[in-house]
Parts: C-alpha cells; sequence; structure tokens
C-alpha cells in the first residue's frame, strides 16, 4: 500500500473518531466484531466506516478495518465517559445530539426518496459545458493573495481608500499593520472547481495583479489580489462525468425543494412573535385579511 494511502486511512479512522454526527447503529440484525462495556460495534457499522472511504482494494479496505475498527472502539470509550461524567444532559449537548439525529433522518429521507433520478441528456450536459468556461474551457488555476480583516464599519471608507491609493499589497499589508487592524494573510493555489462560483465569476474576468473587496459581513473586509492564472482547459469528454454529477444534484435538489414546499403547506407551523419569516408574517397577514367579511357584501 502506498504510504500516502496508508496516512488516508489514518486520518478518516481520527475523523470517525472524532466525528459528532456519526451516524448511529440501525437496529438491523449484525455479527458483533467488539463490545466495549456492553457497547456492541456491529459489522454493519464496521463496513459503513469502511464504504465512506472510497474505493479500496483488498489489501486496503483489510488494513482501513483494522483502523476504523480501533477508531470506532476509542469513539465508544469516550463516548461512555461523556456520558459517565453528565455531558449528555448538558443543554448545548443535548441540543447538537439531537439536530445530529435530525440530519441524519434527512439524509436517509432525501436518500430514498431522491435517489433514481433521470440520467442527463448528451445536450444537457454539453449545454452545461458551453454555459460554464469559466470551470470547462477557459479553466485556469489561480495563485491568489487573500487578507482577511476585521474592520469597524466607520472605517470601511477609509481602508477601501487606502487600498486604492496603495503602490502595492506590500505597501497596504504595512499600513494595516500600523494602524493596528486585526486580519491574517495567506497565499491560497486553487483550480477554477474549488473556487465558489460567485468569486470564480470575478476571477475569471480579473487579470494578474488586480484586486478585489468584498465584504462578507459587517465588520469583515476579504481582500484577494490575483497573483496569477495559468490556463488548463477540460475538454468535454473528460468533463461529462463531473457535469453528469453537478446535473443530478441539482436535479435532486429541486426535487428535494418541491417536496419541501408540499411538506410546509401540509403541517402547522407557528412561529413566536418576531421570529416569523417575512414570507410567513406575509402568509399570516394574507390569512388574517382573507378571514375578515368582505364590506361590500357586508352592507
Amino acid at each position: 500500500m502506498k504510504p500516502q494511502h496508508a496516512t488516508f486511512i489514518a486520518l478518516t479512522a481520527l475523523a470517525v473518531l472524532l466525528s459528532g454526527c456519526e451516524k448511529p447503529a440501525t437496529g438491523v440484525k449484525s455479527e458483533t466484531v467488539a463490545t466495549v462495556a456492553g457497547d456492541k460495534i456491529t459489522a454493519a457499522e464496521l463496513d459503513l466506516a469502511v464504504s465512506r472511504m472510497g474505493e479500496l482494494n483488498e489489501a486496503q479496505a483489510a488494513e482501513a478495518k483494522g483502523k476504523l475498527l480501533q477508531a470506532l472502539v476509542d469513539q465508544r470509550l469516550v463516548a461512555q465517559a461523556a456520558r459517565k461524567a453528565g455531558l449528555d444532559k448538558e443543554p448545548a449537548v443535548a441540543i447538537a445530539m439531537a439536530q445530529a439525529s435530525r440530519q441524519v433522518l434527512a439524509e436517509a429521507y432525501a436518500e430514498r426518496n431522491f435517489k433514481d433520478v433521470a440520467k442527463p441528456a448528451e445536450s444537457e450536459i454539453a449545454d452545461y459545458y458551453n454555459a460554464h468556461p469559466e470551470l470547462f474551457s477557459q479553466r485556469r488555476i489561480y495563485r491568489v493573495q487573500e487578507l482577511e480583516l476585521k474592520v469597524d464599519p466607520s472605517r470601511m471608507s477609509e481602508v477601501e481608500s487606502r487600498l486604492k491609493g496603495s503602490h502595492s499589497m506590500g505597501d497596504f499589508v504595512a499600513w494595516v499593520k500600523e494602524q493596528g487592524i486585526d486580519g491574517k494573510s495567506a497565499v491560497a493555489v486553487k483550480p477554477a472547481e474549488q473556487i465558489p462560483l460567485p468569486l470564480l465569476g470575478r476571477l475569471s474576468q480579473m487579470k494578474d495583479g488586480q484586486v478585489t473587496v468584498l465584504s462578507p459581513r459587517p465588520g469583515q473586509v476579504l481582500i484577494q489580489q490575483l497573483l496569477e492564472s495559468q490556463l488548463q482547459p477540460v475538454s468535454l469528454e473528460q468533463a461529462q462525468g463531473a457535469i453528469e454529477r453537478a446535473l443530478t444534484a441539482e436535479k435532486r435538489k429541486d426535487l428535494l425543494e418541491a417536496d419541501l414546499k408540499k411538506l410546509r403547506q401540509a403541517a402547522k407551523i407557528e412561529y413566536t412573535t418576531g421570529y416569523a419569516p417575512a414570507a410567513a408574517e406575509e402568509a399570516g397577514a394574507d390569512k388574517v385579511d382573507s378571514d375578515k367579511p368582505d364590506e361590500k357584501s357586508a352592507n
């Protein structure tokens, strides 16, 4: 086995141990592979953990099973110690456990109901390819310097003005330090497909050396300078599998949203005053208005 893959298996085993949202064992009968203070670990649970690692050959699967089983044993030990300490009774922990359980059910519901989606047609795949040149025919590898700042909203205009007037990013960073503004800087190298589409849309139109400024939330400024980019296009044939998966995911999302709309309409949902989304408040107001007698018909 390659050393890199052995490292990956070890890291995945650690992830199993640290995961707070590990799916609980089902009630299906399965051979017990280990018992930790009366708490059984089944072959089904172990197989599920191995399946999440993707394609493995026989030797890799055998090594993965050993490491993952030990990780599941360690997970049981830590969980049992936490229960003895009463951590499962703490409000924040209880909420997180309940949310994890609901998330598992939601994923199972989506998997069962929206698993069989029609395979995208060749024309759909070609249309998607042509609609996203930044991901395929004009795909690039980007080297970007990112500077994330925490800025008081009252100083935003000052920061933007200083950035525009700086001769280089280095000069601006020096000014930021002089001003005592909290921030962190990093250089990242990413292919187009690893960049969120809204940001990729900006980067794909930028020239080397150009800067873009984003404000994800009040008090935060994200400054990105495109240091350089290298064209590495992907053909339609090379991209076909990825596009098919993307289109299938979109179809499943649309089906889920349509199903959610039906579930909302069929359910009785009540919000405490001040917490209702704007759409819900408008719907409630419309309902109240519709319940009032029509003035013309009343007279």
